[in-house]
């Protein structure tokens, strides 16, 4: 079996590890939504409406957060207790957080 190969979207991880500072969620500066270029939804590809939880069957993807958000999200998960109390590791997935709650 061939070992997956992939590249880390995350950069700079050890200087992530420290205890992160609080930042209050501000919706106007940390929301940056671009809509999906296209949704397909549940009658495009054969099933009525009211099929499932929504009538979205599943769109292209888009931005929802600033990079600056990004960035402040990843400062709060990948600290040092949160990796050493909540990292997984599968054959799927090479890096999960799994359980993690703010304290």
């Amino acid at each position: 079996m061939s070992q997956p190969t992939f590249r880390p979207i995350i950069n700079n991880t050890t200087s992530s590890l420290r205890q992160p500072e609080y930042i209050e969620f501000d919706p106007k500066h940390h929301l940056a939504y671009d809509p999906p270029e296209r949704i397909i939804m549940m009658k495009d590809i054969g099933y009525s409406q009211d099929t499932g939880v929504s009538p979205v069957a599943v769109s292209q993807p888009f931005r929802l957060f600033s990079a600056e958000c990004i960035q402040k999200f990843r400062k709060v998960v990948l600290n040092e207790e949160v990796m050493s109390n909540c990292f997984q590791k599968s054959d799927i997935a090479a890096c999960q957080v799994r359980g993690y709650c703010p304290k």
